[in-house]
């Protein structure tokens, strides 16, 4: 499987400066700079330390919080004014890297927007490393060191006949990058030059070997931890938000005038219904109009014992039409029980026009009858 080079951009006197995987370096715009994928930006290994710490695994969970009290004794400085960040590497193994808070401030300050998204790293930790082997990098006067996992620094070129002494053991082998092989050769021990291995170039080279992973912890965390750039959301989304927002207001406006318009139209109506109400009854109180409409309704309407009141109306109007002379002069309903009051040219009439509301299936009894010059008035008594 091919990993992807880690392109570096590093952190030199206040400029940024692109390195790419065996090419030149490349100056970046301080106010806009374009980065390619894969990047990470590196800041002087002499101001970061970095090294291994053993971890329990009960530890790791609060490692974080207990790393200033775990190191207090070793280092030098105020655990106060110094900023903890930690990866994990294998088994109960992590690196870690300690810096100055002053020194993150001034960087965060510093550096575009653009670069603060990036991971943070060490620049000695970008080299190239293997198990036995100790990277060199020789820039003018300064030599970059990486001599283990998540160790490396950036030290003068006269101290590192120091280093390297201070170093014995722990490589096999020294591989160098530079300019000036002899100038190299001056700076490193006699002993340890039949282990040198020689290479023309410098950081851009060295990247063509070195491993597209993580290069050990990332600066940015705990206060300095990355937070989310809205003010550059807001800057792209600010149109799109604004016709939210109007879009919101307008159909809150809207929703608003419907609200009130039905409002008032509910209002409307209830009062019809009451008005119709009391054109069916116009006496009592008024408390649920429809219910008590319903409830008065159902008075009249069908039933185990009673018929309802129109339909019985329009048999007895039939009934009426069938016969000859037959006029119908009143008709009053209680309680279940219809009474008519009728007009016929004789009582042979009356008794045809029960005949007709029997075939209607209603029954009806004569209940009293008069005659008169004209003819009978009867008064005919139904059960609905």
């Amino acid at each position: 499987m091919t990993i992807e080079n880690r392109n570096v951009v590093r952190w030199q006197q206040g400029k940024c400066v692109l390195v790419r995987p065996g090419r030149a370096a490349e100056r970046l715009d301080p106010d806009h700079p374009r980065v390619p994928d894969h990047c990470c930006v590196a800041f002087p290994s002499d101001a970061v330390r970095s090294f291994t710490l053993p971890v329990a695994p009960d530890e790791v969970k609060h490692l974080g919080q207990a790393l200033p009290f775990m190191l207090e004794e070793s280092l030098l400085e105020d655990v106060a004014e110094l900023h903890f960040a930690h990866t994990a590497l294998h088994d109960d193994l992590h690196a870690v890297a300690v810096v100055k808070r002053s020194a993150m401030t001034e960087w965060v300050e510093a550096l575009p927007e653009t670069l603060r998204e990036l991971p943070w790293v060490s620049e000695a930790l970008c080299l190239p490393w293997s198990q036995g082997q100790c990277t060199l990098v020789f820039e003018a006067e300064w030599v970059l060191a990486r001599w283990d996992e998540a160790q490396g620094t950036r030290i003068e070129a006269t101290l590192l006949p120091a280093l390297l002494s201070t170093l014995e053991g722990s490589y096999e082998v020294l591989v160098a990058y530079g300019q000036n092989q002899q100038a190299a050769m001056a700076v490193v021990p006699e002993p340890l030059q039949s282990r040198l291995q020689w290479r023309q170039g410098g950081l851009a080279e060295a990247l063509l070997l070195a491993a597209g992973d993580s290069a050990g912890p990332d600066l940015r965390q705990g206060a300095f931890a990355p937070r989310l750039p809205l003010q550059r959301w807001w800057g792209a989304w600010r149109r799109v938000a604004f016709a939210l927002c109007a879009a919101l207001i307008l159909k809150t406006g809207v929703s608003v005038a419907d609200y009130q318009m039905l409002k008032q139209e509910d209002v409307q109506l209830r009062q019809a219904v009451q008005d119709s109400y009391r054109r069916v009854n116009p006496q009592g109180a008024v408390v649920d109009v429809e219910k008590q409409l319903n409830r008065q309704l159902a008075e009249f309407g069908a039933g185990a014992q009673t018929r309802a009141f129109t339909p019985v109306l329009v048999a007895l109007l039939s009934a009426a039409a069938e016969i000859d002379g037959v006029t119908l002069m009143s008709v009053n309903y209680s309680g279940g029980d219809m009474r008519v009051n009728l007009s016929a040219p004789d009582f042979r009439s009356v008794e045809q026009v029960r005949e007709q509301l029997g075939k209607r299936s209603l029954s009806a009894e004569l209940e009293n009858s008069n005659a008169r010059q004209s003819g009978v008035l009867a008064r005919l008594r139904m059960e609905i």
